[in-house]
């Protein structure tokens, strides 16, 4: 799949994070394995998804606070890998996946900090058509604010994908097979930080619930 077409996808997912939907496919562990469906490799998408979300687990998309954007840093982390599937050295490549996935989860952020302010104008015209009983001016507000984030985070997408692809393509020249064992531990690695943070937020809800 072209990285314009997966940017889309990862954009209509990312929808489902605040905006729209909220039936949970922007969670990794549903938007990973629908990115592998797509890319013809369901089961790294699987593998990937269940990591990503152990590490992601802990952020609450919610309130007015600065979030690290996990569900899109976690969909350009799989598609980086799903990209780069055929490669001899697909350890190292996830290795560097998951370091563009974490600089795209906090540049993210501000992208979602940018689009609050827009909807912020946006419900004061839709707060002023409301008193107005103006119902087909508010629906269309509301379709302009969803447009806005899906194009915002589409194009984010694609300029990290891109990115990514012109880094890893020219470093792929040094990859060495020593090097690729050495990062044969990145997977059981992450998946035991998952687990451990996951078990943590397990017990602070245990502790919680028991006072």
């Amino acid at each position: 799949m072209t990285t314009f077409l997966t940017s889309l996808v990862i954009g209509f997912l990312a929808l489902d994070t605040t905006i729209a939907f909220q039936v949970l496919i922007s969670q990794p562990i549903f938007a990973c394995p629908i990115l592998g469906w797509l890319f013809g490799n369901p089961q790294l998408g699987f593998e990937i998804g269940v990591i990503m979300q152990l590490l992601w687990l802990h952020v609450i998309p919610a309130g007015a606070a600065i979030f690290p954007e996990g569900n899109v840093a976690s969909m350009v982390t799989c598609a980086i890998a799903l990209n780069f599937a055929d490669s001899l050295f697909p350890n190292t490549i996830f290795a560097l996946a998951v370091i563009f996935g974490i600089i795209v989860s906090y540049l993210g952020a501000w992208m979602t900090v940018w689009d609050r302010k827009l909807n912020g104008v946006i419900l004061n015209y839709v707060s002023k058509a409301a008193e107005k009983v103006h119902t087909r001016k508010m629906a269309s507000l509301e379709l302009v604010s969803m447009i806005f984030y899906y194009i915002l985070m589409s194009g984010f997408a694609f300029v990290s994908l891109l990115t990514a692809d012109v880094v890893i393509s020219r470093l792929r020249v040094n990859f060495t097979v020593p090097l690729e064992t050495k990062f044969s531990i990145i997977k059981p690695t992450l998946l035991g930080i998952g687990l451990m943070l996951t078990g943590f937020l397990a017990y602070r809800a245990i502790k919680k619930s028991g006072n």
